[in-house]
């Protein structure tokens, strides 16, 4: 029986499509181009003070909450780089070697001789490829409209050089995370897994040792071979990586319901320090998560007064102009553009006319839109540059 396990891969999988089905089903995106987070079609701008403070206060506060309850609990249960890490490990076992080892921080290129063959290495990569793809398109819609990135797909859209970069970049960082680096980046690159080292305590949830029993476990590994970090799951130190994923504590029941015992590993929120410390440190525990989570649900709470009190704004009606301003712009661009070819540092008459020339045209294509004062405006106040220029150039003779 694997009772962690199975529930383990639920809980991954279900947090990796819940995760992926956010931007592809338009719950969430961040649109760069009207500097806004689009929340289900309604815009969020950047300037909503309120939104960004409980964001901010949501980010601070939310791994230190997790920190001092679950402890590492979200790295074996929930991110999706270890369930990912750990995929691309079980592909590298199943066709590489049981032992193989292709990653950045290992014992170097381990493959096992009788399947080092071109078409391992192919079928793990395309594999790899094709993972690193799917995700790549996932984080593209998190930035753009889902007929945008269809567009891409289909060959449709104009952005065709701006989606193809975004898209290489992130399908080759995706690659090399998967091919070889795997869990370096939760050892040192991970912010997450740097706040736990600093906050982490045994009061936390982590994986205890029946040290009193220590002596079942001199002649046996058994633990530490099904661990996914390749850890002493029964000697755990304060600086291992430990991600509370339950593997150890399955193999170790496993192996004494065969004598009829229970294992000895288990979960624990206990802490081994003695009592008059332990009451001590179990009130800055208290008090931390408290304030963890009170800026938790204060940030909660910003962030929805923020985007209720966001001002709607009518996207139809801005789609309207901007299709009205390009067609004022085919109109106009040819009429101005000789004007414009002339426009430059000793020629500065010309970049006058250019400029009231575009005005004065957009004015003529649509008189009744809600620029034309400005329009009227640029093309007064060009008309008096060029006449000033002028008049330096060929100044009144006084009688």
């Amino acid at each position: 029986m694997k009772p962690y396990h199975v529930k383990r891969r639920v809980v991954q999988w279900g947090v990796l499509i819940f995760l992926c089905a956010i931007p592809l089903l338009g719950v969430f995106r961040i649109d760069l181009a009207s500097a806004s987070f689009v929340f289900f079609g309604r815009p969020v701008w950047w300037d909503n003070y309120r939104f960004l403070s409980g964001m901010v206060l949501v980010i601070l506060s939310a791994p230190l909450l997790t920190y001092v309850t679950i402890g590492s609990l979200w790295c074996g249960w929930a991110c999706p780089q270890n369930l990912l890490t750990e995929w691309a490990d079980a592909l590298t076992f199943k066709w590489l070697g049981k032992r193989a080892d292709v990653r950045v921080d290992g014992q170097g290129l381990v493959v096992a001789p009788a399947k080092n063959r071109w078409l391992n290495w192919f079928k793990l990569g395309a594999t790899l490829l094709a993972a690193s793809f799917l995700l790549g398109l996932v984080v593209l819609k998190l930035y753009y409209p889902a007929q945008d990135v269809w567009g891409f797909l289909w060959g449709t859209t104009t952005r065709q050089a701006n989606f193809a970069i975004m898209l290489t970049f992130v399908v080759f960082f995706v690659f090399i995370d998967l091919s070889v680096v795997r869990y370096f980046l939760c050892d040192y690159a991970c912010f997450y897994r740097m706040g736990q080292r600093l906050f982490q305590t045994r009061a936390a949830l982590h994986v205890e040792h029946d040290g009193a029993r220590g002596a079942d476990c001199e002649k046996c590994h058994y633990c530490a071979t099904v661990c996914p970090t390749r850890i002493e799951p029964n000697r755990i130190q304060k600086h291992d990586i430990c991600i509370d994923c339950g593997e150890c504590i399955d193999a170790c029941d496993r192996l004494h319901f065969k004598d009829g015992t229970v294992g000895l590993l288990t979960f624990s929120t206990r802490s081994s320090v003695p009592e008059t410390t332990r009451q001590r440190s179990g009130l800055r525990l208290i008090l931390l998560r408290s304030g963890a989570g009170f800026l938790f649900l204060s940030g909660c709470a910003l962030m929805g007064w923020g985007a209720w009190t966001q001002k709607t704004v009518d996207f139809q009606k801005m789609e309207a102009d901007q299709a009205r301003l390009q067609v004022i712009s085919h109109h106009c661009q040819p009429r101005c553009a000789p004007l414009q070819a002339q426009c430059r540092g000793d020629h500065l008459a010309a970049c006058y006319q250019a400029a009231a020339c575009t005005c004065a045209c957009s004015l003529e294509q649509d008189p009744t839109n809600p620029q034309r004062d400005t329009w009227q405006q640029c093309v007064r106040l060009n008309q008096k540059h060029l006449q000033a220029l002028e008049t330096a150039s060929f100044p009144r003779v006084k009688p």
